[in-house]
């Protein structure tokens, strides 16, 4: 089920992550960034139907199987022999994921490129 992200909606996820990280109240944050504290909850509860409806679309997907290319070991100290995985998309772009990286940020990052790249 692919959407379509919104400038709005994708302003307001900014947001309410940003809110999420300060740790404050809801009215407290609200009031210091001057937004309307109903809107911010409303935009908070929508956003997490709809992460939670795409987990769970995730969930029960079946598995696409990529095609993978070993290569040869890259010289010491360079970018690539930095990263423990390597991703290329399919219109050329490389994510780099260093050894003992966040996987849970790495979702949020490939979900938010499927979503950029619809």
């Amino acid at each position: 089920m692919a959407t379509r992200t919104t400038k709005a909606e994708r302003r307001w996820r900014r947001i309410v992550e940003k809110w999420r990280r300060s740790g404050l109240p809801a009215r407290a944050f609200a009031k210091r960034h001057r937004i309307s504290p109903v809107t911010m909850y409303w935009w908070s509860s929508r956003l997490g139907r709809q992460d939670a409806a795409q987990d769970s679309e995730f969930a029960t997907a079946a598995p696409t199987f990529l095609p993978v290319e070993i290569v040869d070991d890259a010289p010491s100290g360079s970018v690539s022999a930095k990263a423990a995985l390597e991703v290329v998309l399919p219109r050329g772009e490389v994510i780099r994921v260093p050894p003992g990286a966040d996987l849970s940020q790495l979702g949020r990052v490939v979900a938010a490129l499927r979503g950029a790249l619809e």
